[in-house]
């Protein structure tokens, strides 16, 4: 499996997206300013790659708060958060080059001793800077266009002159400004990213999901280790069945992604402890389909997102969202089905207490014999269950 590096910036943002979408519109809008300034600033295409990949990621730790990028709060709140950014895609080895551009806003600090290095520090900064000033201009940029620059180069700390002369550049062009005041960059960056070339395997992305996966641990406590451990179970469980080693990591994969339609579910029916009323259990069971929609667009998953998307479809034809039955589900969609059951039962979310193991193999046992589970896969994990059980977080 190969996924361009931009596909997978385009995943991370829609992921974010639900929750916060003025976040992502800030970092597609860094990021389009860090590609302005970079070409017209001369940089070579590995400084301009790193200041696109550190604006389009720079503020995630932003996630695990609330306030506004505008408004009194915003510029303190973002500075805040370039270190947990940093922290949160740290155990992603092709975003290593960006990390200490997002751990700290002083260049002093970062002990440079590359030139290019610095420069794309300033680059990124810049475009950051630049971004939040632009939140607080009212009316057409087009018609603004010189106050605006010559406003924030007044306002703001003295950059590298190549970078002044280039924003001063790229401020003549009508397209820098149309772009910027779209209200959907998606498609604009897609086509004129400098990473739409530079590809990832499987191992790659693997990482990529680590990083999914804090993101969505910054939503809520119910989801918090849950895909982690779903994703742990059912490559255990894909080797156990004698899979390949690169179906397992694909069945990881899955794992890690099944959940992440939640991230479009309203906290309060999310984690309500108790019963779920009607109309609260429909829009819970929405999830599985957003997780569809939201890996659909990416053609490099293939079958990836099949196994992702239905893991509440059971065998006879009772499961959500599309009530597929056995001929439809393949073996690492059965896979993945029962290992977030398992998952499910027996951790330990905030509000419950989790099953033990034996109850919970009884329970999995009732849904093998009515045919809604896979019989080989629950006997499977029956019989590894000393295996299998520590690799369930417990929060």
């Amino acid at each position: 499996m190969k996924i361009s590096v931009q596909t997978v910036l385009d995943l991370l943002h829609s992921i974010m997206h639900p929750l916060s979408p003025e976040l992502v519109h800030h970092l597609q809008r860094t990021g389009l300013i860090c590609w302005y300034l970079g070409n017209r600033a001369g940089f070579d295409s590995a400084a301009i790659n790193n200041a696109w990949l550190a604006g389009m990621l720079h503020n995630i730790g932003a996630l695990s708060k609330v306030y506004p990028f505008s408004g009194p709060h915003g510029k303190a709140f973002i500075e805040e958060h370039g270190r947990l950014g940093a922290s949160m895609m740290s155990g992603v080895r092709f975003l290593q080059p960006v990390t200490a551009i997002l751990e700290t806003r002083h260049a002093d600090a970062l002990g440079y001793t590359q030139n290019t290095m610095l420069n794309t520090w300033h680059l990124v900064h810049l475009a950051d800077e630049f971004e939040l000033w632009l939140r607080g201009i009212e009316g057409d940029y087009v018609a603004q266009r010189n106050n605006i620059v010559s406003g924030f180069l007044a306002s703001s700390p003295l950059w590298p002159s190549c970078l002044v002369e280039a924003l001063q550049d790229a401020s003549h062009e009508d397209g820098f400004w149309f772009r910027l005041s779209s209200p959907s960059l998606q498609p604009v960056l897609r086509v004129i990213s400098p990473l739409n070339d530079v590809v990832l395997d499987h191992h790659d992305f693997l990482e990529v999901c680590l990083l999914i996966s804090n993101i969505v641990d910054k939503y809520s406590s119910f989801t918090q280790t849950h895909s982690t451990s779903v994703a742990h179970v059912a490559a255990k469980l894909a080797e156990l069945y004698g899979c390949d080693r690169y179906t397992q990591d694909k069945i990881r994969i899955a794992g890690y992604l099944h959940d992440i339609g939640k991230l479009g579910i309203p906290l309060e029916i999310l984690e309500k402890p108790g019963k779920l009323e009607p109309d609260e259990y429909a829009q819970m069971k929405r999830h599985s389909y957003k997780t569809l929609e939201m890996l659909h667009p990416i053609e490099e998953l293939g079958e990836i997102v099949h196994w992702a998307a239905r893991h509440h479809e059971r065998l006879d034809g009772s499961g959500y969202p599309f009530r597929l039955g056995a001929a439809a589900l393949d073996i690492p969609s059965r896979i993945i089905a029962v290992a977030d059951v398992f998952t499910a039962m027996i951790e330990n979310p905030p509000y419950r207490q989790g099953m033990s193991s034996e109850k919970a193999l009884i329970i999995l046992e009732e849904e093998a014999s009515n045919f809604r589970l896979d019989r080989d896969i629950v006997d499977l994990l029956s019989h590894n269950i000393a295996v299998l059980r520590p690799l369930v977080a417990m929060y």
